[in-house]
């Protein structure tokens, strides 16, 4: 599970739903792993089309 943190109250996703919303162009960017260590990171470094910003 992943919590996104860009809304509040932060809203938890478990990680099927979160990966789910990467090709569809809504990934959650700014967000904190619930159980350790998680595949989201790999899994929206390699399928989103999302720009990051800097700074």
């Amino acid at each position: 599970m992943i919590e996104d943190l860009d809304v509040q109250p932060p809203q938890p996703w478990c990680l099927g739903c979160a990966t789910a919303l990467v090709p569809a162009g809504d990934p959650v960017i700014n967000y904190r792993s619930l159980h350790g260590e998680s595949d989201y990171q790999h899994i929206l470094a390699g399928g989103s089309t999302q720009v990051l910003p800097f700074g």
